[in-house]
């Protein structure tokens, strides 16, 4: 991670590379869901892996913001509205210490301080193991 102080577009690459990684370890047809627990769980959980990257950059909130809301516009294919909704209330909801959020942030850490693909598969499997939690819910 310390390749990417300072710099927003070595953050959004590393956030995209990580949540790329982690949607491929979630369940096939997620971004279909229509379920709103399992909707914002997901983008909770990519917003706080966006802001916990550029928080370790040492970037300024109003920059990990823009960066949040074009990785999560990228990986989700959502229009500039939607992705605007939704981090409208990640402010609120991190107050709230919402549990994706957090877990998002930790997740991205771990990942690429991981020692071995062990612990990066691990890291990477933190999104699949909250949607597990929603369904048995």
């Amino acid at each position: 991670m310390h390749d990417t102080e300072k710099n927003p577009e070595a953050v959004t690459k590393m956030a995209m590379q990580f949540l790329a990684e982690v949607i491929g370890q979630c369940p096939a047809g997620l971004e279909q869901s229509t379920n709103q627990d399992v909707i914002f769980a997901v983008v909770g959980f990519q917003y706080g892996a966006v802001q916990s990257a550029g928080y370790v950059a040492g970037l300024d909130e109003e920059v990990r913001n823009g960066i949040a809301g074009e990785v999560i516009g990228k990986i989700n294919g959502m229009e500039k509205e939607a992705v605007a909704q939704f981090l409208s209330v990640m402010p609120m909801l991190t107050r709230k210490e919402y549990p994706p959020i957090s877990i998002g942030g930790q997740a991205i850490i771990r990942f690429y301080n991981a020692d071995d693909d062990k612990a990066r598969l691990t890291a990477a499997g933190a999104l699949r193991e909250i949607l597990r939690q929603i369904d048995e819910s």
